[in-house]
């Protein structure tokens, strides 16, 4: 990794605003002098160490730096209102994206077999990129469809690499970067889940991805979120008929404010999402 990238961690270590880190990233390093005048030397020393233990650490894992200006960085989070200064990535991105790519296929946790089977059969059918979040439920069913039919998947997660969340999705994130995909983090290496983190990276999915399909949420899911995201960014929004109906609230309002309806057919859904991009 360059020194550029050796001070944008220092940077974020010493928790300068992502403002003046996008700045940074893009290769204004006064923004970072601006903010660093009145740290003592004891505490930029602090910072320069960790900033060369979390590139080894990063090297380690098989992961690197993307920072916001790098080819590779995904177009669609330019978008964002608070686009993250950069990426840690594991896996591969393509570096000619110029716009925003694939479907985020998004749901419950707690989803029903039901949802879990469409999610993976979508998943399989959609224009990819697969994007989604590495969770239980929906996420790992969308993922898990992806890779088995040959389909890049992006997860984007709420915690450092270096750290899995949920545990038992390690497999999982292995399968993912093996067959062509990504694990995406804005956080530092080994820094654990914490619930505004999950909240915040599901902006990331929405950003990313050309289009957002809801497949099962109640009103509170955390998929809600990303919904809400797209929304913000005016893309596309699609949720599944919403079955039974507690369970399936957040579908009903997501349909409600203006997502399109998709049908319980993985192959008439998938077409519709084809025929709209």
């Amino acid at each position: 990794m360059a020194d550029a990238t050796l001070v944008l961690l220092a940077a974020a270590l010493l928790r300068v605003p992502g403002r003046r880190l996008r700045a940074l990233a893009l290769g204004d390093e006064g923004a970072l002098r601006d903010w660093i005048a009145g740290e003592s030397a004891t505490r930029l020393a602090e910072a320069r160490r960790d900033a060369y233990r979390a590139r080894e650490r990063l090297a380690e894992l098989g992961a690197r730096v993307v920072a916001i200006g790098a080819p590779e960085y995904p177009a669609g989070l330019r978008a964002l209102q608070d686009p993250p200064p950069f990426l840690t990535v594991r896996g591969t991105l393509p570096a000619h994206a110029v716009a925003p790519e694939g479907t985020a296929i998004v749901g419950s946790r707690a989803a029903d077999d039901r949802a879990r089977a469409m999610a993976r059969a979508l998943a399989a059918r959609a224009p990819g990129p697969i994007v989604s979040g590495l969770a239980l439920g929906i996420d790992a069913a969308a993922h898990e469809g992806a890779v088995d039919a040959g389909i890049a998947t992006y997860a984007y997660v709420g915690t450092g690499l270096g750290v899995t969340y949920p545990p038992e999705h390690r497999e999982l994130e292995e399968r993912i970067v093996a067959a062509g995909g990504a694990i995406l983090s804005e956080h530092l290496p080994d820094e654990e889940v914490k619930g505004r983190w999950l909240v915040r990276r599901d902006r990331l999915q929405a950003g990313h991805a050309a289009a957002v399909v809801l497949v099962q949420s109640d009103l509170d899911g955390g998929a809600m979120h990303t919904i809400a995201a797209a929304t913000k960014l005016g893309r596309p929004r699609y949720a599944f008929e919403p079955a039974v109906a507690a369970a399936y609230a957040g579908n009903e309002r997501a349909i409600r404010e203006g997502a399109v309806a998709l049908p319980w057919d993985a192959t008439l859904a998938a077409r519709t999402l084809a025929e709209a991009g």
